[in-house]
């Protein structure tokens, strides 16, 4: 049995693709959830030791607590580790820290180099809306590759704001072309020029603001609002 904090919204899988509100998920929100997600995976790749990695890193993985503060969840590697360690191949402290892995599924867990390519899906996904594949439109990798190969996309806003959502409104183009340089590393083919987990938190923490008044300023009727009470 494994026991963690409830997450009273479900996943974001849920809210990106089964709940009419998925589309009104605010801009800032979003970052909210891209930066706590990032700052779940340095985490893990850094301070555990030996690094663990989500076998499988998408939105069905990310649970969404009561203030939409994500949770990253992995069933199927802790259900293997706990069977594994039943049959005396692996062993669990009594922090439930992996002391000693079986050879495949440590092998695994040290390819943080995978779950960066499915962080970088993963913001896709959500700044978009769309599926990481579908039978109609094939993988959105495939899809954004078409826009990456543009010259100098990261200095055009109108080739950028293609990546994002038609239903969403206010996003900030300084905050989308952070979003896109994160994609364009995570999903490098080169898996030696993917940065770490550690440099991506550090891209999306100094230059994503996250802050309550950036977003009133999205909105203009509540930045007037607050103008007003001020």
């Amino acid at each position: 049995m494994l026991v963690f904090d409830y997450a009273s919204n479900g996943t974001l899988h849920e809210h990106l693709h089964c709940y009419e509100e998925g589309c009104q998920f605010s801009w800032t929100r979003r970052m909210k959830i891209v930066i706590g997600i990032a700052r779940g995976l340095k985490y893990l790749h850094t301070e555990v030791e030996p690094p663990f990695t989500i076998s499988e890193l998408n939105s069905s993985a990310v649970y969404l607590t009561e203030e939409f503060s994500p949770k990253l969840v992995d069933f199927e590697s802790w259900k293997t580790i706990l069977e594994r360690s039943e049959k005396n191949s692996g062993t669990i402290s009594s922090q439930g820290a992996v002391c000693v892995l079986p050879n495949s599924l440590e092998a695994r867990h040290h390819d943080t180099k995978g779950n960066v390519h499915a962080f970088g899906v993963l913001l896709l996904e959500i700044i978009s809306g769309r599926q990481p594949y579908c039978k109609e439109k094939g993988y959105l990798v495939d899809w954004v590759s078409n826009f990456l190969k543009a010259k100098d996309y990261l200095e055009k806003p109108e080739v950028m704001s293609h990546l994002v959502n038609p239903e969403l409104k206010n996003f900030r183009d300084d905050d989308l072309k952070v979003i896109c340089e994160v994609i364009t590393l995570c999903i490098n083919p080169d898996t030696t020029a993917r940065p770490s987990m550690r440099e991506i938190c550090s891209m999306l923490e100094s230059r994503i603001d996250t802050s309550v008044s950036v977003d009133l300023k999205s909105s203009s009727l509540a930045w007037a609002e607050l103008a007003l009470l001020s």
